[in-house]
């Protein structure tokens, strides 16, 4: 590596996956993000072992945690900030904990985890007790979902029924989605859980809380918000899953919408991840009222 070539990279990009049914989809869009950027790309592909080219990716399958993390250091551009991209199964492994501790940033996809939930709350125990930046592609997805919702109470009229609103409903095909959604809306108009799929407002009032795991992985179905006079409704239309449509019924009531759903790809969802600055409060609070949610259902 020559010094022109070194001072021109911004950041050390070190990618873990270890699903066969998604390596070769992760590698070529990793590929992609490490042509777009100045970075200093290292794949590590858990399914096989014993082989590294010279694009630095290497075969990790087998590999103790210790080794995997000084062989991944070797590679590192010194001078530079370094990020971890992990799509393991469990947060748990001894081999995310080696390899995040090589830089300052986290970027999980906890829907691709074997356990969604666990994931979460790993990731809420991170985010408390340490100074790494952690973002979540599970959340980064639901940004065009909240712009979505919050639409609605742009109207006046509408805005009256959120200190009224009693339900929310998530159906999704994974979980974190779901749970960062509820965790979003309770940290946003200062809900706390109260019970078992409650959440209580500070009037005390209970708002209940049901997820439905439905459809396909990574993908929200809908959201409805229910309030004592009406239901607000965002779903995804049932002849296009790039338009989502929403209706508020009862009293008042609005007409039917429908508007694009503005969904980004991969490649999109790890820059904002990469480059987002380095707390994000809003998504903070949003992942530590997930994992309140979740406590509560125990």
């Amino acid at each position: 590596m020559t010094t022109a070539a070194a001072s021109s990279t911004t950041v050390n990009l070190i990618a873990f996956a270890e699903d066969p049914a998604t390596v070769p989809r992760l590698r070529d869009r990793f590929s992609t993000f490490a042509q777009k950027h100045s970075c200093r790309a290292i794949f590590l592909d858990a399914t096989r072992a014993g082989e590294t080219s010279e694009e630095r990716e290497l075969g990790v399958a087998g590999m103790p945690a210790d080794k995997l993390r000084s062989t991944v250091h070797d590679l590192l551009i010194g001078g530079v900030g370094s990020a971890l991209f992990w799509a393991g199964r469990d947060l748990n492994d001894p081999r995310f904990e080696a390899l995040a501790s090589l830089g300052t940033t986290v970027v999980v996809d906890s829907s691709r985890a074997a356990d969604g939930k666990a994931s979460l709350q790993k990731l809420a125990e991170i985010s408390a007790s340490t100074e790494r930046s952690v973002r979540d592609l599970s959340y980064l997805r639901l940004l065009p979902w909240q712009d979505m919702v919050a639409q609605f109470f742009d109207d006046a009229e509408l805005a009256q029924e959120l200190p009224r609103i009693a339900g929310v409903e998530v159906v999704s095909g994974s979980e974190p989605e779901a749970y960062y959604f509820a965790g979003w809306l309770a940290s946003r108009l200062h809900w706390k859980p109260c019970a078992r799929n409650e959440l209580c407002n500070d009037a005390g009032d209970v708002i209940t809380v049901n997820i439905e795991r439905r459809g396909e992985p990574r993908r929200v179905l809908s959201v409805v918000l229910r309030s004592k006079h009406c239901a607000f409704t965002a779903e995804l239309d049932a002849n296009s899953a790039d338009l989502v449509c929403l209706t508020v019924t009862g009293k008042p009531q609005r007409d039917r919408r429908c508007a694009p759903l503005h969904d980004v790809d991969l490649v999109s969802l790890v820059e904002q991840a990469m480059f987002v600055p380095h707390k994000d409060p809003v998504f903070a609070e949003t992942l530590q009222m997930a994992s309140a949610i979740l406590d509560s259902e125990r």
